[in-house]
């Protein structure tokens, strides 16, 4: 076969990919619109229906070290598909339930088959690709992740609105049945790539253990806005123990460790890391921010809401496929540094807007800040997986989908922290409030500014030596 009819191939098994993973990622966003009104359908309090998100999440954590194994030892089409009927499983159990019990275990299982789903996304382009063009190839991957969290909101609330809020459990399933039949058509099997490694229930259970315990102390914080109390700290140093142990366990014995230590020699992978785990505020925490910025200091409706974000969404689809190109030509080094310069400058102006600023404005910014968006997240994913070996790309991918969820899960603690301890000895006002959204904006800017520390050790082409080359050839 051609190189052309070969990138054809590959651009399709991309498609088939990214489409099964709409479901799941769509349905985050959709739910977390959804709570409120879960919450008083329910009659269900803030502490237990924050686990209706929370249990998502771990589950997604957990099930995600084991599918970095399995996608070696198992066949990657039939793990992808078991992935989606767990996934469809869970969907239909959420959107039947009746008591706030039965949704959080609808939830775990939605979770679970979530992480076998977005984990393979990667792995299984990157092998088919051969570890050739990721840039070009994760702008189709970095698309839904980005813009189905813009999208979400608005589908989510026209759902609420229209129906009620189990809709946005049974929309999943056409959606999944249709990627399931074209994921069986289009799909190419991916063989077994290690038959002899015996999984590490040990490393697992160390990873595993770590992930929940970072997160419980992460949602405690965020409970309590008190960093000083046993409720915190207890699963917090759990955490930070576990995290320890598996270190040392992992250079004891590196042929059984779940995750090697040795991506972390590349310094590209290491610099991604950081950054994956700083994305929790860079990219997710501004997401998190906007929405109830719109919504309480603009006084829009949660349909509405969603539609202003789109704007960030046109920015994206603007800049993706130029990012591809431009992170295959130059590196990532240079590309996640000039997004994260335009990332500050199209978050900073949000420190100073108000009930009375412009929509024309938000809309403005908003386009700019989804530019910058595909600039950091294309490139350090695609940088992620640069110079890492085939048999450890499916480890790369438990290692950056871990960070993500544990950065995603410590970005929105924070600023949801600042903004309640804001809020916490004031009469609730809408410039009070605004305040509290300005202080959080901030915090935003700032973190977002010193990831230009590990961005610098990302890749970077050396051009002019390339071009000298080319002209001496």
């Amino acid at each position: 076969m051609n190189e052309k009819g070969n990138r054809r191939n590959i651009a399709k098994v991309a498609f088939v990919l990214v489409l099964g993973a709409v479901a799941p990622m769509l349905d985050t966003t959709m739910t977390n619109v959804a709570l409120n009104t879960i919450m008083n359908d329910l009659n269900s309090s803030v502490d237990i229906v924050q686990w209706v998100t929370t249990g998502y999440v771990l589950a997604l954590g957990v099930i995600v070290l084991f599918t970095g194994w399995a996608a070696d030892r198992f066949n990657g089409k039939k793990l992808y598909l078991v992935g989606m009927l767990i996934f469809l499983a869970g969907s239909l159990i959420s959107g039947i339930a009746t008591n706030i019990g039965v949704l959080i275990g609808g939830r775990l299982i939605q979770g679970a088959g979530s992480g076998i789903v977005i984990s393979l996304v990667s792995t299984l382009i990157v092998r088919a690709a051969g570890g050739k063009s990721l840039g070009s190839l994760m702008a189709i991957v970095g698309l839904p992740v980005v813009l189905i969290p813009i999208l979400g909101p608005t589908i989510g609330g026209y759902l609420i609105d229209r129906l009620n809020w189990h809709w946005i459990f049974y929309i999943n399933v056409p959606i999944v049945i249709l990627s399931f039949v074209l994921i069986g058509w289009l799909m190419p099997s991916f063989p077994v790539t290690k038959t002899k490694k015996n999984f590490d229930w040990c490393g697992f259970f160390l990873l595993g253990g770590m992930f929940s315990c970072l997160i419980l102390g992460i949602v405690k914080f965020s409970s309590t806005g008190n960093l000083a109390t046993l409720k915190v700290l207890l699963p917090s140093f759990m955490g930070v123990d576990l995290l320890a142990a598996y270190l040392f366990y992992a250079k004891k014995f590196p042929q059984r460790a779940l995750i090697s230590l040795d991506l972390f020699k590349s310094r590209n992978f290491s610099g991604a890391s950081i950054i994956l785990l700083m994305s929790g505020i860079t990219v997710n925490g501004a997401m998190f921010l906007l929405p109830l910025y719109l919504q309480n200091i603009q006084g829009l409706s949660v349909v509405w809401s969603g539609t202003y974000l789109m704007s960030q969404g046109v920015g994206l689809l603007v800049s993706r496929s130029q990012i591809g190109k431009l992170t295959d030509r130059f590196g990532a080094r240079w590309i996640v540094i000039g997004s994260l310069v335009l990332a500050v400058l199209s978050t900073w102006p949000f420190i100073y807007f108000n009930a009375a600023t412009s929509k024309y404005l938000i809309w403005f910014v908003l386009f700019f800040r989804g530019i910058a968006q595909g600039g950091i997240e294309i490139p350090v994913m695609a940088d992620s997986y640069s110079g890492i070996p085939s048999t450890q790309i499916s480890e790369a991918t438990t290692a950056t989908r871990m960070l993500q969820n544990v950065g995603g899960a410590f970005g929105s603690a924070i600023l949801a922290t600042v903004i309640q301890n804001r809020l916490s000895f004031v009469v609730p006002t809408v410039a009070n409030q605004a305040i509290a959204y300005q202080m959080a904006f901030i915090w935003s800017v700032v973190i977002t500014a010193i990831a230009v520390v590990p961005a610098w050790f990302l890749s970077y082409h050396d051009v002019s030596k390339r071009f000298k080359k080319e002209l001496e050839g």
